[in-house]
């Protein structure tokens, strides 16, 4: 039988939704004192359960303090098309509400425009007190003993202090032009690049700019320390763009994307740590630079040196017997010889099988597999007839195992990369001159360029700026 649910259990599920842990509650009210026009933000913890947030942003009229933790009662949002283009962090009026709910709240605020504060207690969701106070201009919300009727919630937080810290922090980020004060700590407002400085200061990060978007990252330092997107100023996930930084092996970065409001939609989650992008070009552009940042550009030898000013070439200087050194007019390049010349062979031998050209040994007996897998054993060149449900397996090439065949998925058999690994020269043997040159070249052509068949990085990239800074001079 559907019946509907009881008050209790609607606001029960409401403040599970956005109160569900100290650090998000400390984040929906530092985004409250923003969309304040807060210039100077201080927050005290006390503990995970009890903490306090105080701004000097606008107020709240003293009429409507009992609105402010109602449910979906908000100043942000006034009709159903301003959704559309929210500029606000906060738009969906629930916040103080499910606070509210699973805590002692007190707020205290004078409105700008009114000669007296307010103050508001509540209690498990009831309002206890609503009287006029003297308060300066402003807003101060403490929260205390948060889920004292949520015993389980409160027993389930861990290690929430530093992630507490680490929430204001980020928005320190989002507003370097915003004082915060963390306990003792103080982050005078400033450029954003000094606040990196600020939080990261033995980090140092390289800047890439587009017409949406600011990149700031590391590839230096393989330990992750910061990684950050903003999409207009507030912190999300963007997983597509964090898959590509991390395949380009970017460990450190903070991206800034900047948007046009009605290009972005907040409202995936109560949190709004998602949101959605309404047009792929954005990302699309922000992908194009990217690869060309992180990616190698085309190859000439130094005898066949050409100007061509728009499109990146690259020199080879040297080898050292492990590393063959290259640059072109913004970065040099150091490629590990062994798993350059790995790649190679690895993506030689995946069209040598592809076009039959390896020779076939006999399986006996012969090996019985689903026949969903024909597709993937014609592209190894694999000899087999079907028979009933199943492909069964007479000859494959010489450099796969039977073996590989029963552990079949999306990726290529094992063995073909043990292959080339094998046939890659080793550390130490000299690569030099037009051998150098002709493998560079090779490695150039190839589908895959920045990791070996088995997943590590063949070269590490330097911006000359960053060496020569070090000397004291400039890239011409």
């Amino acid at each position: 039988m559907i019946k509907k649910l009881p008050e209790e259990a609607i606001r029960r599920i409401a403040s599970g939704q956005i109160a569900s842990s100290p650090s998000a509650v400390l984040k929906e009210l530092l985004e409250n004192a923003l969309d304040a026009g807060a210039g100077n933000i201080s927050v005290k913890i006390e503990n995970p359960f009890n903490f306090k947030v105080v701004d000097d942003g606008e107020g709240i009229p003293f009429k409507e303090l009992p609105l402010a933790v109602e449910r979906f009662a908000t100043s942000k949002v006034s009709r159903a098309e301003e959704l559309d283009r929210i500029e606000s962090y906060g738009f969906r009026g629930e916040a103080l509400y499910a606070v509210a709910q699973v805590s002692r709240l007190t707020i205290k605020s004078r409105f700008k425009n009114e000669g007296v504060g307010g103050k508001l207690l509540v209690y498990g969701g009831r309002i206890l007190e609503h009287t006029p106070i003297p308060f300066s201009r402003g807003t101060s919300v403490e929260v205390a003993n948060l889920y004292f009727n949520v015993p389980v919630r409160r027993k389930g937080v861990k290690r929430e202090l530093s992630r507490m810290v680490s929430t204001v922090k980020t928005y320190t980020l989002c507003r370097p032009d915003v004082i915060f004060r963390i306990g003792e700590e103080v982050f005078p407002a400033t450029s954003l690049e000094e606040r990196v400085r600020q939080l990261f200061p033995n980090l140092h990060l390289t800047k890439v700019e587009g017409k949406n978007f600011l990149l700031l990252y590391n590839r230096e330092i393989t330990r992750k320390k910061v990684q950050q997107i903003f999409v207009n100023g507030r912190p999300v996930s963007l997983p597509e763009v964090e898959r590509i930084l991390s395949d380009k092996g970017v460990k450190n970065f903070i991206l800034f994307l900047n948007l046009p409001p009605e290009a972005v939609d907040p409202n995936i989650v109560p949190s709004k740590e998602k949101v959605f992008i309404k047009e792929d070009s954005y990302l699309k552009e922000l992908e194009k630079v990217l690869s060309y940042e992180f990616g190698l550009p085309s190859f000439h030898t130094l005898r066949e040196r050409t100007e061509i000013e728009y499109l990146p070439q690259l020199y080879v200087i040297g080898s050292d017997g492990t590393l063959l050194i290259a640059h072109d007019r913004e970065n040099y390049y150091f490629f590990d010889i062994h798993l350059l010349h790995e790649r190679v062979n690895y993506e030689e031998l995946l069209k040598k099988l592809e076009k039959g050209e390896i020779k076939i040994r006999k399986v006996l007996p012969p090996l019985e597999l689903p026949s969903s897998l024909v597709p993937k054993l014609k592209k190894l060149s694999v000899e087999f007839y079907l028979e009933r449900n199943s492909a069964v397996i007479t000859g494959i090439p010489e450099i796969l195992n039977p073996s590989d065949l029963e552990k079949l998925s999306d990726s290529v058999p094992e063995s073909i990369a043990e292959e080339a690994c094998k046939r890659a020269v080793k550390s130490g043997y000299s690569v030099v001159g037009q051998e150098a040159e002709k493998l560079l070249s090779l490695y150039l052509k190839c589908r895959e360029r920045e990791v070996c068949p088995h997943g590590r990085p063949i070269y590490y990239k330097v911006k000359k700026n960053s060496i020569y800074s070090k000397l004291g001079r400039r890239v011409k």
